[in-house]
């Protein structure tokens, strides 16, 4: 079926130009290209995953304290620094002590040298610990045995879950128990001092800070964040790195470009990724027709991102907004774009026909792709050899159903729309039902390719 097309596009554009109706010698549209799909029944891309929950309040203590376990060892019910150790093993490693760690950690507090917050986090900083790969709950259980001799209570659970959830580690959590009374309580029982919890890790510094950077993530990426990436992340935003510079490393990056979002899914992946909520109806309408018919992506964020609404959520977190990012709208190519859009839909409303939309992602990697090489070579062939609709495949967009008008010599926008209407098969696929999304690219003044795709589905 596609040779077929092709062939007839080949023949109409043929008896065109015998009938007079070519434009100029110096002008040209050459033939239409379309492609069909071998199978309709192409899957739609997941939409993304919810921003994580707000932080909770740590709330009052008021449980019980919980029993570490019975044991035979006297080091059990000692008030010393060998039962503080002996205390650590059981309740965070969960076995008898060996003697050289013993005698280590024990020799370290008789000499002073760390407190009882040194040790408890050297112990969950420990190569044991971490390879036992406790997930987040057990993880609070432990620290709050640990270090308050007790279970957690639930208000302050949530909150400790809240921050290991979005990548923060127990070093943030023993820190926040250090100077609790409970825990100088427990120091003072066993004799030694509290000491301290030094945070070195840039994602343990601010849970605001670490949650911006973990939405980015499950919002943008729809992944979790590997340990490096988060730190990079979180350290840059520590060192007053403005949130529109962070957010755009992640909305522009080429993982997200690849997952090929249309405009639908990428204005629901700002309000959570940046607002942390869902849209609402009105919101989303307003940017979804912004992104269909006349902004840039980049422009959309930079909406997002100067708000007042997260401008609050900055002065709130004492995070900078940050400078806004360059916007392609105001160049040429980006402007032919917009303005042939706007020309063909209305010709398309003549008709009653609904409109077409753009997406920068089709604009950027296939119709800005063609025009340069039109230039090289005015053909549906590409300079390589291939068809004109590898560059989709090249890009990453599903096999569905496509189309390419070309031209060259042209210098505005109405004479070229106007060209390709007056041809039969350009015409033809300006007005196609089959398509709902188009993109046009303007290359060195005069050079055009116009690229229809149909996102099936919708």
């Amino acid at each position: 079926m596609n040779k077929f097309l092709r062939w007839m596009c080949a023949l109409c554009a043929v008896c065109l130009m015998l009938s007079g109706l070519a434009v100029a010698e110096e002008c040209g549209i050459g033939e239409a290209a379309s492609r069909v799909p071998t199978t309709t029944t192409m899957s739609v891309e997941q939409a993304v995953l919810p921003a994580t929950s707000a932080p909770a309040s740590k709330g009052a203590t008021t449980t019980a304290p919980a029993s570490t376990g019975s044991s035979t060892n006297p080091l059990a019910n000692e008030n010393s620094t060998k039962g503080f150790v002996y205390r650590m093993y059981t309740t965070v490693l969960g076995r008898e002590p060996d003697a050289v760690g013993f005698d280590y950690w024990v020799s370290k507090l008789e000499k002073g040298e760390v407190g009882a917050a040194e040790i408890v986090n050297g112990f969950f900083n420990s190569n044991e610990y971490i390879a036992m790969k406790k997930n987040n709950d057990a993880v609070v259980v432990d620290c709050y045995q640990a270090m308050l001799n007790r279970a957690p209570d639930a208000e302050g659970k949530d909150y400790w879950m809240a921050r290991l959830n979005v990548g923060m580690t127990a070093d943030a959590v023993c820190s926040g128990f250090v100077s609790s009374n409970e825990f100088i309580k427990l120091a003072a029982q066993y004799g030694i001092k509290t000491g301290k919890i030094t945070l070195t890790k840039a994602r343990d510094q601010s849970y605001v800070r670490t949650a911006f950077v973990y939405r980015l993530y499950k919002d943008c990426l729809d992944r979790d964040p590997e340990v490096d990436g988060l730190e990079y992340w979180c350290d840059k935003l520590n060192k007053g790195t403005g949130g529109t510079q962070i957010a755009s490393g992640f909305v522009f990056s080429n993982e997200y470009k690849n997952r090929l979002a249309d405009n639908d899914k990428f204005v629901e992946m700002l309000y959570r990724a940046i607002l942390g909520r869902d849209s609402e109806p009105a919101g989303k309408k307003y940017w979804l027709d912004q992104l269909n018919f006349t902004i840039s992506r980049e422009k959309a964020l930079n909406g997002f991102m100067t708000s007042n609404e997260f401008a609050a959520k900055c002065a709130s977190a004492g995070l900078k907004v940050g400078k806004k990012i360059a916007e392609p709208d105001t160049s040429r190519d980006w402007k032919a774009n917009i303005l042939v859009l706007s020309l063909i839909n209305t010709e398309r409303a003549k008709a009653g026909l609904p409109a077409l939309t753009t997406r920068e992602d089709l604009w950027e990697r296939v119709a800005k792709v063609r025009a340069q090489e039109v230039k090289k070579s005015f053909s549906h062939v590409r300079p390589n050899g291939t068809s004109c609709f590898t560059a989709y495949d090249e890009a990453g967009f599903p096999e569905s159903y496509e189309a390419e008008n070309i031209a060259f010599g042209y210098k505005n926008e109405k004479d070229v729309v106007n060209a390709w209407l007056n041809s039969v098969d350009h015409r033809a696929s300006i007005m196609s039902t089959l398509y709902n999304t188009v993109a046009t690219s303007l290359y060195a003044k005069t050079n055009w390719a116009q690229n229809f795709y149909a996102e099936l589905g919708k």
